[in-house]
């Protein structure tokens, strides 16, 4: 899971941000549910504030630490510092994988790699390896095998090492880079990926056919959100040159002259249920492998009566017993209200540079536990909205 994670100089946020999923002692328990930490986040902002590239930023760290290396040699790194800033971009990020807690520390441009780190923290935090340009500068003695390898300009120290294929070079990499391997999202190191690009309905639909557990989750929701609903069926059919395609079909119930229903397919749907059926396979994906969901305006499409039921999946312990993290933007205002300050950040902007805060940290006692939290926010008392 995540604890923090933060950027400098990194699109429109020239003097960095800093993001904490970690709860203190002041955070009840209702929120807390015991958890040091939050398994979701909700950021907030106007219209181009900034909101998506701090996703990006995450997005950016799971391509860069566990697949950069399959970019070619020469290929640019998939990042962009505030405007024409030739300045490094610092990324770092606060994490846990198996039980164990990292820092992960990058310093680069566009063309190569200036700085990185990583830190193991088990009573104190003491560096593991670390590397400077492409020159390997520290190591612990259990990764005395990353001598051996030929670090690039353009690719992470723990995705060129795993590569080589060694043996001996411990568990901590392949933690590391398994960690990053399950964010998924619609959100790419770029930008954000239309939904028709992400979730094509029928890739979707051959993953619900073969994986029965994904589907029966899926069905169940979809019914307890759409009352016409009482079943979706998954068809198997062969296109012009053989191979299997599958499609759902969503059968409808009604009552004329005696119990009928109609099967209704994908494109007869509404947008709501669509969206639904595309997207709950990664719900399902991050729930059971302890992942991280990373969607920008997850709300497009849904009721708002529904989001507390898809929030609700990481918040419960029995949804979500691998402990996954949901982070995400929406326009919807109410959800503020549902995640409460200390689940919720603000992004605003000022002369094109962004900023960004969490709700607890704003002094005083503006938000209290018995004021709306959307009605502050509409009022422009929080900041973060847009200025019309």
């Amino acid at each position: 899971m995540i604890y923090s994670f933060g950027a400098n100089n990194y699109f429109s946020f020239k003097d960095g941000f800093q993001i904490s999923l970690e709860f203190n002692s002041k955070v009840p328990k209702s929120i807390s549910n015991s958890r040091k930490f939050s398994t979701i986040l909700g950021v907030k902002g106007g219209n181009a504030s900034g909101k998506t590239n701090i996703l990006k930023c995450l997005q950016f760290l799971s391509y860069f630490i566990s697949n950069s290396f399959n970019q070619p040699p020469e290929a640019d790194i998939f990042l962009h510092p505030f405007f024409d800033s030739k300045k490094p971009t610092d990324v770092y990020i606060d994490f846990e994988s198996n039980g164990i807690r990292y820092i992960y520390e990058l310093s680069t441009t566009k063309e190569k790699v200036i700085r990185e780190a990583i830190y193991k923290k088990i009573s104190r935090k003491t560096l593991i390896v670390e590397r400077k340009n492409n020159e390997l500068k520290s190591r612990i003695s259990e990764l005395s095998d990353l001598d051996l390898i030929t670090l690039r300009s353009n690719a992470s120290l723990v995705d060129t090492a795993l590569q080589y294929n060694i043996k001996e070079i411990g568990q901590d990499l392949r933690n590391i880079k398994s960690f990053f391997n399950r964010f998924s999202g619609n959100v790419s190191s770029m930008g954000v990926m239309e939904d028709s690009y992400v979730f094509d309905h029928n890739q979707i639909s051959e993953y619900y056919h073969k994986n029965p557990s994904a589907f029966e989750f899926a069905k169940k929701i979809i019914r307890s959100c759409d009352l016409g609903i009482s079943n979706v069926e998954i068809f198997q059919a062969e296109n012009e040159k053989g191979e299997p395609r599958y499609f759902p079909m969503f059968i409808h119930p009604f009552d004329l002259n005696g119990p009928k229903s109609e099967k209704l397919s994908y494109w007869d749907e509404s947008d709501g249920t669509r969206a639904l059926y595309r997207r709950l396979f990664q719900y399902w994906r991050a729930l059971t492998s302890g992942g991280v969901l990373i969607m920008d305006e997850f709300d497009t499409n849904y009721h708002p009566d529904l989001l507390p039921q898809i929030l609700d999946l990481f918040i419960n312990e029995s949804s979500n017993p691998e402990n996954a993290q949901f982070i995400f933007t929406s326009h919807n205002l109410e959800i503020m209200d549902y995640l409460g300050k200390y689940r919720t950040y603000l992004v605003s902007k000022e002369n094109c540079e962004s900023f960004c805060y969490r709700l607890d940290e704003i002094p005083g006692d503006i938000i209290r536990n018995d004021r709306s939290i959307s009605s502050l926010y509409r009022d422009g008392k929080l900041g973060g909205v847009p200025k019309l």
